[in-house]
């Protein structure tokens, strides 16, 4: 667009801030979506390295979940499927365990 500031720094004086300046959605003063697909890598990549979700069948009829934590004490998040979302939550315990809270809906195996 024309006269309008750069996405990755701090828009200049004098520049459009398209981000503030237009549309009628999102968040007062800052009206466009920032959902950019570039920003969005990281959901699938921490739900399967992380919250540890793999699909192993089609559909999502068989998950797997493995979580890998790292140094983070607790992770909790949702897994969509065709069947309902799969609502998980991974707590380390002072051994270092990781204690798993997993609901899944009927119609969808979920493996360990």
């Amino acid at each position: 667009m024309k006269n309008a500031g750069r996405i990755d720094e701090v828009v200049p004086e004098g520049k459009v801030d398209v981000h503030s300046t237009y549309g009628d959605y999102c968040y007062k003063g800052f009206r466009h979506s920032f959902c950019h697909g570039w920003a969005s890598g990281p959901t699938p990549w921490l739900t399967e390295n992380v919250l540890g979700v793999k699909v192993v069948e089609p559909g999502c009829k068989v998950i797997r979940i493995e979580p890998h934590l790292g140094d983070l004490l607790w992770v909790e998040g949702t897994f969509p499927t065709p069947f309902g979302v799969v609502k998980i939550r991974h707590d380390k315990m002072p051994d270092g365990r990781i204690k798993s809270e997993i609901h899944a809906p009927k119609g969808v195996k979920v493996l360990r």
